[in-house]
């Protein structure tokens, strides 16, 4: 099942979003529930308790949604779940790429928002389900493509960039970037990057989230800028 938080002190605006969820939930696709305190969802994550996707208002009182994001991804070390910020002031929305959001939303928020972000997160929480697996001597290895932020290459090896550890193994990286489900791009002969964990796109380069600068070399420059603006175009 699909776990969505909904974090806004807001309690009507907690409701309108649990009642867009309502139509996945009699399928027992999705559970929905609802804080009004940034303090009480980070105690219960504490806690243990585990989403796969937050609805999380940045005016928050006391902890603000940005302090509870910045927790989120360094105290807790959690990469995998999705945050979508909602506030009522479009200005802070470049202010948020550290956390890796999924997106920002401006109120009042739509039902078609919440749908198209709820859909887009459980699509990109399938690439928990879906494993890379190596060998390195006589062990046997396999990780979650949702884990791995990109793959490099040094030497006759290829090294995994997980969000925990590096683990390398022989191999090529043209054979790799073969069996990667979508939303890996190469960028460069020696880098395959999952764009989930971009945090910035420039021309030459890309920033990943923990601000790890990755070249894009001039032969994928031209296959990376068409693929962001189709990207784009169909957000």
């Amino acid at each position: 099942m699909f776990s969505v938080a909904v974090c806004d002190d807001d309690e009507l605006l907690c409701e309108k979003i649990e009642a867009c969820l309502k139509a996945y939930q009699p399928q027992g696709l999705v559970r929905c529930e609802s804080y009004y305190s940034g303090e009480k969802l980070y105690a219960d994550m504490l806690r243990g308790e585990a989403f796969d996707l937050i609805f999380l208002d940045i005016e928050l009182k006391a902890m603000n949604g940005v302090n509870l994001g910045d927790k989120i991804r360094t105290e807790l070390q959690d990469e995998k779940t999705h945050i979508v910020y909602i506030s009522a002031k479009s200005e802070y929305a470049m202010e948020l790429f550290a956390v890796r959001p999924l997106n920002f939303l401006v109120k009042p928020v739509q039902e078609r928002d919440i749908i198209n972000n709820l859909e887009k997160a459980m699509k990109l929480s399938r690439y928990y389900d879906d494993y890379i697996k190596f060998q390195r001597g006589s062990e046997l290895y396999s990780i979650a493509y949702g884990e791995i932020r990109y793959f490099s290459t040094c030497g006759r090896k290829v090294e995994i960039h997980t969000t925990s550890k590096i683990f390398d193994f022989y191999g090529k990286l043209d054979d790799v970037q073969a069996k990667t489900p979508p939303g890996f791009i190469r960028i460069h002969k020696s880098y395959l990057i999952h764009e989930m964990y971009v945090k910035k796109w420039e021309y030459e380069m890309v920033v990943m989230n923990r601000d790890e600068q990755l070249s894009i070399s001039p032969r994928y420059r031209k296959a990376v800028r068409e693929m962001l603006m189709k990207r784009w175009r169909e957000e």
